[in-house]
């Protein structure tokens, strides 16, 4: 991957920030309007797309998703992402949520989106499915442009049963199993992506990943940096940290049983995995929401 182009960053947190927003539901004329990147880099969030029209294309990293009607289409953040076309924009409904707002989902269930949409960008669901999340999408507007009282609440929940509906799309894909579905199994990133997304709470080592895919660790970590941009320790440790950052916002867990939850060998070792990859401690940021 050339370190030299240009990729334009979307940092979703921020929009919904400037907006005053906890919910984008028009960023298709953010991404669609002027000049804007083949390439784009979505941070601090996720991107659902549901496509009302056939053809085009996506593009995650270095697998392309052709697309069609009634594909649900979650963009996962750090990725690149190309090919987001304003035709593809027009011809899709388009919601924004920041990983804040994912993480203060009700159940635990829901930050796996975060990690199973690394793997499997685009789903194929049934025509009266797509319609059932399209009605999810039409209510969060409606509720969005008449601002009742309990406007934040009745979107959050609405939005809350869409996320349900879609991971329940994902469990089935993951259920029937990655070798007899859609997605090529050869495809290296995919394999080491779908083993993450079951596996990260097991090991956080290179080592692990690579003998389950009969690869050297070597191999394995220069292939995942050439096609994401990124090491793969930042891989395994964001897809540990998004469970962590939820089980201290959302549960009443001690230091120790998220430890434990998470398989860290102590809770030391967990409050050192912590800091470095925040600069704070797991007390401390689970004081910062309980104020």
């Amino acid at each position: 991957m050339s370190e030299c182009r240009k990729i334009e960053g979307i940092d979703i947190s921020q929009l919904i920030q400037e907006r005053g927003e906890d919910i984008i539901i028009n960023l298709n004329t953010t991404l669609a309007e002027g000049e804007v990147s083949n390439e784009v880099l979505i941070r601090n969030g996720i991107v659902i797309l549901l496509c009302k029209a056939d053809g085009g294309s996506i593009c995650v990293d270095s697998k392309e998703y052709k697309l069609s009607k009634n594909n649900v289409v979650v963009l996962p953040e750090n990725h690149i992402i190309r090919n987001i076309t304003p035709s593809l924009m027009r011809e899709s409904d388009v919601i924004a949520v920041s990983v804040d707002y994912i993480l203060n989902m009700p159940s635990p269930i829901d930050t796996s989106i975060l990690n199973y949409s690394r793997y499997i960008s685009v789903l194929k669901v049934s025509d009266e499915k797509f319609s059932d999340l399209q009605s999810y999408y039409k209510f969060i507007y409606k509720e969005s442009q008449e601002g009742c009282r309990y406007q934040s609440e009745i979107i959050h929940s609405i939005f809350y049963a869409l996320i349900l509906e879609i991971m329940a799309e994902y469990e089935k894909v993951f259920e029937i199993g990655y070798e007899t579905s859609d997605i090529k199994a050869n495809n290296l990133s995919d394999r080491f992506f779908q083993l993450l997304a079951t596996n990260y709470k097991k090991s956080r080592s290179v080592t692990f990943y690579a003998e389950r895919l009969n690869l050297t660790p070597k191999y394995l970590s220069t292939a995942i940096k050439r096609v994401t941009g990124r090491p793969i320790l930042d891989w395994i440790h964001e897809a540990i940290m998004i469970d962590a950052k939820m089980l201290l916002r959302t549960t009443d867990m001690t230091v120790q049983e998220i430890s434990e939850q998470l398989n860290f060998s102590s809770p030391s070792a967990f409050v050192q995995f912590f800091r470095k990859n925040t600069a704070t401690t797991p007390h401390l940021y689970r004081k910062m929401f309980n104020r």
